[in-house]
């Protein structure tokens, strides 16, 4: 299992993702609590980068 956090200042809320497609991920992320998207990169199960994403 793969935690990253919210980019959302005012939410900042865990995310897992659970599912072990993520050991080795890049793409859109989108927070369940407040609808933030990021776009992350994951390897190993490590997070190499992450960043808000603005656009839909």
């Amino acid at each position: 299992m793969v935690h990253i956090f919210c980019l959302d200042e005012n939410c900042r809320r865990v995310i897992h993702l659970g599912n072990h497609k993520h050991w080795n991920f890049k793409g859109k992320v989108k927070c369940l609590k407040c609808g933030a998207e990021m776009e992350v990169e994951i390897k190993n199960g490590e997070l190499r980068s992450s960043r808000g994403f603005k656009g839909k």
